[in-house]
């Protein structure tokens, strides 16, 4: 881990999971910060030099979700975001899904949570090395926060790039409301802090000024969204047996009932 930042940030209260933490890290050769938890982290962290957060989930004052929007919320490098937690496969597997990057489960080995811390920011590096992520055409550059073609480039707000990013990153799949506003928001906003469709608004009249028609991010009522590529065969979703005849039923009683008014009233 030569090349990594120096910096780490220690979001844990338990003071033996700290120390062993801290340990670790400091003779890898990191300078580590302590915090009491992520409100307090959010409000006076600085992004300068921060390589990596290790964060417990288990304790009351550790939000997982506010640490991976805190990220996802600003330009440049990325810390690597580590989460200890308790040692079931559940306990993975939801701070997994919420964005960490890897998980140690407790206690705390301070070699296993090295080497993760290590892999982490080595999956991070590798990610911001290659190559923007293109689709249609358009290409998003993540480290610029821009979508680009051949022949324009339009800057992105944070949150129209963290929108962008999980919709790019899934052509052609619906990325559910629920998933948007845990990544762009975190779990601290109020659902009426949360509005999804304002940045879909301006990212779909970025994607226009860009791609021109060769890109289409379409709502999915009362789901969420996805974008196409214009053009492209859409996957075709699965239809449950005897569900066409149904509909084909239902569009034979409602021309029934057209033909009946139409004669009553004639």
């Amino acid at each position: 881990m030569d090349t990594a930042p120096r910096t780490a940030a220690l979001l844990i209260e338990d003071k033996e999971t700290a120390l062993v933490a801290r340990t670790a890290l400091e003779c890898a050769g990191f300078r580590c910060d302590g915090w009491p938890g992520t409100r307090a982290f959010l409000r006076t962290a600085d992004r300068a030099g921060l390589g990596a957060i290790v964060a417990d989930a288990t304790a009351a004052t550790t939000d997982v979700a506010a640490l991976v929007a805190w990220r996802a919320d600003g330009a440049g490098p990325r810390p690597a975001l580590v989460v200890l937690g308790d040692g079931d496969a559940l306990c993975a597997a939801r701070n997994l899904d919420l964005g960490a990057d890897d998980f140690v489960a407790r206690p705390v080995r301070g070699s296993e949570l090295l080497a993760r811390v290590g892999a982490a920011l080595g999956r991070r590096a590798h990610a911001a090395a290659a190559e923007p992520a293109a689709l249609g055409g358009c290409s998003l550059d993540r480290a610029a926060s821009a979508i680009v073609s051949r022949t324009s480039r339009v800057p992105l707000t944070a949150r129209e790039l963290a929108l962008a990013r999980l919709l790019f990153d899934r052509p052609g799949r619906l990325v559910t409301r629920s998933r948007l506003a845990r990544e762009m928001f975190g779990s601290q906003a109020e659902p009426g802090e949360r509005p999804i469709e304002q940045y879909v608004y301006q990212l779909r009249r970025k994607l226009k000024r860009c791609a021109g028609d060769a890109l289409a991010l379409r709502g999915i009522y009362g789901s969420g969204y996805r974008i196409d590529i214009t053009g492209s065969p859409c996957p075709q979703l699965a239809v449950a047996p005897g569900a066409a005849e149904a509909l084909a039923r239902a569009h034979a009683a409602s021309a029934a009932a057209r033909q009946a008014i139409e004669q009553a009233s004639a």
